[in-house]
């Protein structure tokens, strides 16, 4: 059960990350999609923002689905301490996705959303 408990936030974020590969949105939307302020700019920032995104949280999902399986392993005997860390460590891998994702977002456009030239 622990490694259920352990392994589903992970498992969630692979399968959001593969839906918005798989079906971005085109226009951009208060539902569904990357949304922030600067990826929600135009269309352009809006698709590159999805789709880098998409990628970091399969790639996040996957490193932190081996994290907590690796640490429910280390720490089968006591899961209140492997489900606090691999709480701490599912919360720091979204939130360092999302941080990636606009620095990625900052690098290609501008601060109005228009492209940069390289």
């Amino acid at each position: 059960m622990g490694l259920i408990r352990n392994a589903l936030p992970s498992i969630i974020f692979i399968i959001c990350g593969v839906a918005l590969k798989l079906w971005a949105p085109e226009e951009v939307n208060g539902i569904f999609g990357y949304r922030t302020f600067f990826s929600m700019k135009n269309k352009e920032t809006w698709k590159e923002g999805n789709e880098f995104s998409a990628m970091m949280m399969i790639v996040s999902g996957i490193i932190c689905l081996l994290l907590s399986l690796t640490i429910t392993f280390f720490y089968k005997d006591y899961p209140s301490i492997s489900r606090k860390i691999s709480g701490i460590v599912t919360v720091i891998l979204v939130l360092g996705s999302i941080f990636y994702t606009e620095i990625h977002l900052r690098k290609v456009f501008d601060k109005d959303g228009n492209r940069k030239v390289l």
